[in-house]
């Protein structure tokens, strides 16, 4: 399908989950130790041969500079493709209420001047997927849509997703209408806050959307529209899913991804998983270490017991350290006979003086970056 696309990662309505976004947007939260949530939306793009992508930062956007680096990380074809950074630097007298979507596009505009694309592809961060938007097109194209809207069925939305949409389609497969998910039920249909667009339909919903409300973005102006006016054809997605949408699910979607059979729905043979790479040893384990099913990454020096828990790059844990269905981000020192269970310890914190920390598994304890505890 010689058919091109533009790819956007929306960071625009990215959740909230308390001091772990506090000074970082969701996009770049450390997952599994040496990714950031950011690399899943990005690698799907790559994967499906997408290698025109903006990325839509809504704030912290120094977080996301240094992510990314040089920006080439992503970018399978320097030549005709590229990586840019988007950022609505207009958003009237710092009003949240502007800083949305089409504010963004419009104040990069730019962008839609230099590319050739014919369909637009908004996705979010925090929706892991491995989805591959080649499939997308095609039924994007078949159905004669010029919007498609991606979502997933799911039966734990009692205690998932909350906060998300729930969409409602009809026997033809259009979307009629959204409803916020208050997790009434467990089964519904979420949106994945996914679309293809076509280019020139984009343009004229961002004209009709600015007549309606300047306080209306991407999702404010198709959920108002789809059963009115617009014509939004849904796609079901099959795969692996998980959302990060609270510090609870957070913690619950990394430590699921150290079974096996959870995490090879994730990283497949065929659909790699890129990020940004850093020139530091591999791990290091003592003679008197001991780590049972973790994920461990590269720079780290371990000298103390770690089961059931994640370690990110250059962390340190010290000699009769216990660690526990805990999160260690990157330079964090964990030292001699600590003991963290249920716990979250931030980049480069430090715990050596007190000894016990243990949480439970729906409220972690939480340690900030750079603290000394």
């Amino acid at each position: 399908m010689n058919k091109k696309m533009l790819g956007l990662l929306n960071l625009h309505n990215s959740p909230e989950i308390g001091p772990l976004t506090a000074d970082r947007p969701m996009a770049t939260l450390s997952f599994l130790g040496r990714y950031a949530i950011m690399d899943f939306a990005l690698s799907n793009f790559v994967n499906s041969e997408i290698d025109q992508i903006g990325i839509m930062i809504a704030n912290h956007q120094r977080s996301v500079n240094k992510h990314l680096g040089s920006r080439n990380t992503f970018n399978v074809n320097t030549k005709t493709g590229f990586e840019a950074l988007m950022y609505n630097e207009d958003a009237q007298g710092g009003n949240a209420r502007y800083n949305h979507e089409f504010g963004n596009i419009r104040n990069n505009f730019y962008i839609f001047e230099k590319t050739n694309a014919d369909y637009i592809v908004f996705a979010p961060a925090h929706f892991i997927t491995t989805i591959d938007y080649r499939d997308v097109l095609k039924a994007h194209i078949e159905s004669e849509a010029e919007i498609t809207l991606v979502y997933a069925e799911v039966d734990n939305a009692k205690s998932h997703y909350i906060g998300s949409s729930i969409v409602s389609i009809n026997d033809d497969g259009r979307v009629v209408g959204f409803t916020e998910n208050k997790g009434a039920d467990d089964e519904a249909k979420i949106s994945l806050e996914i679309y293809i667009i076509n280019r020139d339909k984009l343009m004229e919903m961002m004209t009709k959307a600015a007549k309606i409300s300047s306080f209306f973005g991407l999702h404010d102006y198709i959920s108002y529209t789809c059963n009115r006016r617009e014509y939004v054809h849904s796609y079901k997605y099959e795969g692996y899913l998980c959302t990060i949408d609270s510090g609870e699910n957070y913690v619950k979607s990394s430590l699921d991804l150290l079974n096996y059979r959870e995490r090879k729905l994730l990283f497949k043979p065929d659909w790699p998983i890129y990020t940004v790479t850093h020139d530091t040893p591999p791990a290091q384990y003592s003679e008197k270490a001991d780590v049972q099913n973790a994920f461990v990454a590269n720079g780290s020096y371990i000298e103390g017991q770690v089961i059931n828990s994640i370690i990110s790059r250059n962390v340190s844990i010290g000699e009769g350290a216990h660690i526990e269905n805990s999160i260690i981000f990157s330079g964090a020192k964990i030292g001699k006979n600590v003991t963290l269970k249920n716990a979250i310890v931030d980049k480069r914190a430090v715990v050596t003086k007190t000894k016990v920390l243990i949480g439970e598994p729906e409220s972690p304890v939480y340690i900030g970056q750079g603290d000394q505890v």
